[in-house]
């Protein structure tokens, strides 16, 4: 009886030693997993409204035109500083107190407060001016970027800033340090097309219905913009 069950003892750790051994066997000869790639995104672009801003021909043009009148708007400012103080020097060859002194005080209170109030007011009118101008034109390259991305299947377009960095510019080296996009594939870029739409438009409301200009797209900027816009429509 006690032979038989060592031989059953035996057998068992045969079996359990043969298993173990089958089991080693098929970890060394299996393959390594292959690591899990994500899918690749093909519908998310970028664009660089900073560069577009820059280079937008009809906003430059009408930011010109808004900077010149507040050139003349200053300049208007200055001669009339230069009359109040001429005005104010009236009062030393008149005795305080005399009618003609307080004559020429009360036009120089008067004077003063009009041309304060409308300085402000000049000034509010500008900061508006400027401020429209700048919704208006961000509205139009965010419904051109809009088009774009529907009529090429593009679910989320990410903005970013290609200007180069300066080393030396402690703003610009925080500026690189903190963007979100480390990384894009050039064909990702929107910005070449719509600067070239944008300004066709521009253009084309500018010159004759005849001309059949290419639209420019400026060269200025810390990266090369293609003129060609690739596969998109």
């Amino acid at each position: 009886m006690l032979k038989r069950h060592w031989l059953w003892l035996g057998a068992g750790l045969l079996c359990v030693s043969g298993t173990l051994v089958y089991q080693l066997a098929a970890q060394q000869v299996a393959p390594p997993a292959t690591p899990v790639r994500p899918s690749a995104v093909r519908n998310i672009a970028v664009v660089d409204i900073e560069y577009i801003f820059k280079n937008h021909l009809r906003f430059k043009q009408e930011m010109s035109a808004l900077r010149s009148e507040a050139a003349a708007v200053e300049q208007w400012a200055q001669r009339e500083q230069e009359s109040l103080k001429a005005l104010a020097e009236q009062l030393k060859d008149h005795q305080p107190g005399s009618s003609t002194y307080n004559q020429i005080d009360d036009t120089l209170v008067k004077r003063q407060k009009d041309f304060e109030a409308e300085v402000i007011k000049k000034r509010k009118e500008f900061l508006l001016r400027e401020a429209k101008l700048h919704y208006a034109t961000y509205q139009e390259i965010v419904n051109e970027i809009q088009y774009l991305a529907a009529a090429n299947g593009i679910v989320m377009v990410l903005r970013f800033n290609g200007q180069e960095v300066d080393p030396n510019s402690p703003d610009d080296v925080l500026r690189y340090i903190n963007q979100l996009i480390v990384y894009k594939a050039p064909e990702l870029d929107l910005t070449p097309i719509v600067l070239q739409r944008l300004n066709a438009r521009a253009q084309s409301a500018t010159t004759s219905a005849s001309t059949n200009s290419l639209p420019v797209v400026p060269s200025q900027g810390g990266y090369p913009r293609p003129t060609t816009p690739g596969t998109l429509r």
